[in-house]
């Protein structure tokens, strides 16, 4: 339900209803049902979405007061004309003063209030912009004398008003609909602190764009079989480091997932399973130019060769310790790999080499 109260262009339904009923019923009648649906809009929806029936409480109280006494004395499309105009001019007062809308909304962080408003903002040009070409048309109607054709001539200049509104309801559902697929396929990352609180979310399609600006958490999984570390070339759709070698495993933490869950995802997208020992091995924080994250490093220390087939890897080999020493620094390895190296040599592979000795 919030989906569809959330489309600022059902403000313009009190509008559309009016021009229906102030052909066929007592103005007093139509213009109190198009405020009462004003007021019914303006207390369901959020508050930047509001802006279009905001215009509409305001047009439909000052015609309400007309009903009473100008309105009698007029024909329904004079009553329906001067109503629009009311409507057209609301608009454009509050375009003007759209700079201090926004500045406002501005000084708060709520990025959601800000996409309501952005929303209403653009439903409120196209409505201006397209009723005001319709009232150029009303006035080109009335520099003509064609009684004979007025009650015919009237009603299509109403029901062309009607199809104006329409289409932009129309275009702003379809538009929003779109838009919700668009992010319902979306993946959400995580913003984080260095202590791994959570403060918000954002579009991973949008934080690649700014670069280092959010931090975000990543999990990777170093795989150590018999002493040595299986690595193979990054995918050149990585954003750091594409087609340099590293951990097969590494996956962004989703929005409300957790890191377990998040490796065991990335264990599956590669081999189809997830069999294997895990182990968590330590947390830091990585930055350049390009990224910023925080990296929950674990192990997986496999014995078994029947365990290590069952992955069933492709595309990169297994790395001894001595291997990997004389190929650091010539920038073959990921910047990620060479920080953590280090730490799984004087950690994981001492304690292997310590076994093997002690056998």
């Amino acid at each position: 339900m919030q989906r569809v109260l959330r489309n600022p262009a059902l403000g313009l339904m009190s509008m559309f209803i009016f021009s229906i009923l102030i052909l066929y019923v007592d103005s007093r009648i139509a213009t109190g049902i198009a405020l009462a649906l004003s007021v019914t809009g303006y207390i369901a929806v959020k508050k930047y979405s509001r802006l279009i029936y905001d215009i509409s409480i305001i047009t439909f109280a000052v015609a309400l007061l007309f009903s009473f006494t100008v309105f009698p004395k007029l024909p329904p499309f004079n009553r329906f004309a001067i109503v629009e105009i009311i409507f057209v001019i609301s608009l454009i007062i509050m375009r003007l003063s759209r700079g201090k809308i926004i500045t406002r909304v501005a000084k708060g962080r709520n990025i959601m209030l800000k996409n309501y408003l952005k929303e209403s903002l653009r439903v409120s040009f196209q409505t201006q912009y397209g009723l005001s070409i319709h009232l150029l048309l009303v006035l080109a109607f009335y520099l003509f004398d064609a009684a004979e054709l007025r009650f015919v001539s009237s009603a299509a200049m109403v029901v062309l008003c009607q199809i104006i509104m329409l289409v932009i309801m129309i275009m702003e559902t379809a538009r929003l609909y779109i838009l919700d697929k668009k992010l319902f396929q979306e993946e959400w990352l995580p913003v984080v602190t260095e202590k791994g609180d959570v403060t918000g979310k954002v579009a991973k399609s949008i934080t690649k764009n700014l670069k280092n600006k959010f931090m975000h958490p990543v999990v990777r999984l170093a795989l150590i079989y018999k002493g040595r570390i299986y690595l193979q070339a990054r995918d050149q759709d990585r954003l750091l480091n594409p087609g340099k070698l590293d951990y097969p495993f590494e996956k962004y933490m989703q929005f409300n997932d957790k890191v377990d869950e998040t490796l065991r995802n990335s264990i599956r997208k590669e081999c189809g399973g997830n069999d294997i020992p895990l182990r968590f091995l330590l947390k830091y924080t990585f930055e350049n130019e390009i990224t910023k994250r925080l990296v929950f490093l674990y192990v997986s220390v496999i014995e078994d060769e029947a365990v290590f087939n069952s992955l069933h890897l492709q595309g990169g080999k297994l790395w001894t310790a001595s291997q990997i020493e004389d190929n650091m620094g010539t920038e073959i390895f990921s910047e990620c790999f060479e920080l953590e190296y280090e730490y799984l040599k004087n950690t994981v592979l001492l304690a292997h080499q310590f076994l093997n000795n002690s056998k």
